[in-house]
């Protein structure tokens, strides 16, 4: 099993050469880590998502090329996870508590999820999930779902409504 994140596909690439062999030799799997923001987007954080977004396909095409081997290769998209980045993260704001608790509140869970609970959907997907190949397992305690307040039109920006 190999789990990625965020890297570029050329490195991507150059690693998988080397490891793919092993893979199709052991019908191994492959688990690269996204995020929710391939999905809703994000404000100001273009080079993040869009490299969410490549992984997520580099993960489809890959399912798509490595089937004939056996080789299965899905992908996790967790939502805010309680790590020491997002905690360092958080204390840089002007109010950490209400930033802190800004993120618990945008899953309908309302909390953040740990790194333990990624840690088991990833074991899910290598051990169990066995029908699984091309798939993107959601861990993001439902902030995703719903409707809520998006509008950032500035007034008379030149709308016609």
């Amino acid at each position: 099993m190999l789990v990625y994140s965020s890297f570029i596909s050329i490195y991507l690439s150059f690693h998988l050469q080397y490891a793919l062999p092993y893979l199709r030799k052991t019908k191994g799997n492959i688990i690269n880590l996204s995020s929710i923001a391939h999905i809703v987007g994000g404000g100001h954080e273009l080079p993040y998502t869009s490299s969410k977004g490549a992984i997520r396909a580099m993960t489809k095409s890959l399912a798509i090329d490595e089937s004939k081997y056996c080789v299965r290769v899905n992908s996790i998209s967790p939502g805010h996870i309680w790590t020491p980045m997002q905690e360092w993260f958080r204390n840089k704001q002007p109010d950490p508590e209400a930033a802190i608790q800004e993120s618990k509140d945008s899953q309908l869970m309302g909390r953040m999820g740990t790194p333990a609970e990624i840690a088991k959907a990833a074991l899910f997907l290598a051990a169990d999930a066995t029908f699984c190949t091309g798939c993107d397992l959601v861990a993001s305690g439902g902030a995703e779902l719903g409707f809520g307040h998006k509008s950032q039109v500035i007034p008379r920006c030149g709308s016609k409504n």
